[in-house]
C-alpha cells in the first residue's frame, strides 16, 4: 500500500496555491434561522451546499463542527459525510472538529471512525482533547500518521474558562499546556526532527503574549488558531503571537464569514476578506 502524503505537506501545497485559511462550518440553529432555512436535516444540507458553492476550491481547509450535525441525528451525520466528500473532491482538506478524548478501545474506535481508507469520515485531520492524558491518544496519533492525517490537540484554547486548567502547574513545574506541548513535540520528532508533524496544536488566536513559551515548546507542529473574527482576534494578533512560525499557522474563522450569507456574492466577499490577509500573513515567513 502506498503511504499517503502527510497532511502537513498537503496543507503547505494548498496554502501556497490558494490560501492557508481554514473555514469553519458551524450550522447552528441561530445561523440556519439567519439564513432563512428550517432547523432540520434539509436545512442543514441546503446550508452546506451553499457554503461549498462559495468556498469550493478556494480554501486550504474546512473545519465542520460535528456537534451541529449530530444534533440532527443520523440524517445530520449523512449530511456531514456528504459535505466532507464534496470538499475532498475539490481537493480541499477536511478537518473534523470533534474534540474526542477517551481511553483504550473506546479511543481506538473513535480513531477508526475518523482516519484511514474505509473509515466513516476519512477525515484529513480532526481535533482531540487530552484531559485523560496524552498517552491515551498515542495510538490515535499513530493511526493518523499511518493514514497521512493530522491530529490537533487542544493545548491553549481561546475560551477564558480553559485558562485555569491549562495554566495549572504540575509537580515538575510545567503548566498543563507546557507539558502537552512538550509531549506533542516529542511525538512529532520521534521518527526524526525532519519528519512531517502529525500532532498539531489548537492555540487560540486571542491568547496573551505570555503564551509565547508554549508556542516555542511545540517546535514544528502545525497550529490551528481559532478566534479570528467573531471571537475578537484579528490577523494582527497572529503576527503578535506567531511571528517566526507563519508557515505553521492555519488561521481559522467561522461566524465572521458565514454570517454574511445566505447571499452567495456576500458570502464570497466575506471569504475574500479572510483569504487575502491569511495569504499575506503566511508570506511574511518567506525570506526577502
Amino acid at each position: 500500500m502506498t503511504t499517503p502524503l502527510p497532511f502537513a505537506h498537503r496543507f503547505s501545497q494548498l496554502a501556497e496555491q490558494r490560501s492557508p485559511f481554514c473555514l469553519g462550518i458551524d450550522p447552528s440553529k441561530d445561523l440556519l434561522a439567519r439564513w432563512g432555512l428550517p432547523d432540520n436535516a434539509q436545512g442543514l444540507r441546503d446550508f452546506c451546499e451553499r457554503v461549498a458553492d462559495a468556498a469550493g476550491d478556494r480554501v486550504a481547509v474546512v473545519k465542520p463542527q460535528s456537534a451541529f450535525f449530530e444534533r440532527h441525528g443520523p440524517a445530520g451525520l449523512q449530511v456531514l459525510q456528504d459535505v466532507m466528500r464534496r470538499f475532498k473532491a475539490a481537493g480541499t482538506l477536511t478537518l473534523l472538529d470533534v474534540k474526542r478524548g477517551d481511553i483504550g478501545s473506546t479511543m481506538d474506535a473513535y480513531a477508526e471512525s475518523l482516519f484511514g481508507e474505509g473509515s466513516a469520515y476519512a477525515a484529513d485531520a480532526a481535533t482531540f482533547t487530552a484531559y485523560l492524558g496524552l498517552g491515551a491518544l498515542l495510538k490515535t496519533l499513530e493511526r493518523a500518521r499511518a493514514s497521512g492525517a493530522a491530529a490537533f490537540v487542544v493545548v491553549r484554547s481561546s475560551n477564558p474558562e480553559g485558562t485555569s486548567l491549562q495554566t495549572a502547574r504540575g509537580e515538575d513545574g510545567r503548566t498543563v499546556a507546557e507539558a502537552l506541548a512538550d509531549g506533542l513535540r516529542a511525538f512529532n520528532e520521534k521518527p526524526g526532527k525532519d519528519a512531517a508533524p502529525v500532532a498539531g496544536a489548537v492555540m487560540g488566536a486571542t491568547l496573551p503574549d505570555s503564551d509565547h513559551g508554549v508556542i516555542e515548546r511545540l517546535g514544528g507542529a502545525l497550529l490551528l488558531t481559532p478566534g479570528i473574527g467573531a471571537q475578537g482576534a484579528g490577523f494582527d494578533d497572529l503576527k503578535r503571537l506567531f511571528a517566526g512560525r507563519e508557515a505553521q499557522v492555519i488561521p481559522t474563522a467561522t461566524r465572521s464569514v458565514l454570517e454574511a450569507g445566505p447571499d452567495a456574492a456576500s458570502l464570497r466577499q466575506a471569504l475574500d476578506r479572510h483569504l487575502a490577509p491569511a495569504r499575506a500573513f503566511r508570506a511574511t515567513a518567506r525570506p526577502s
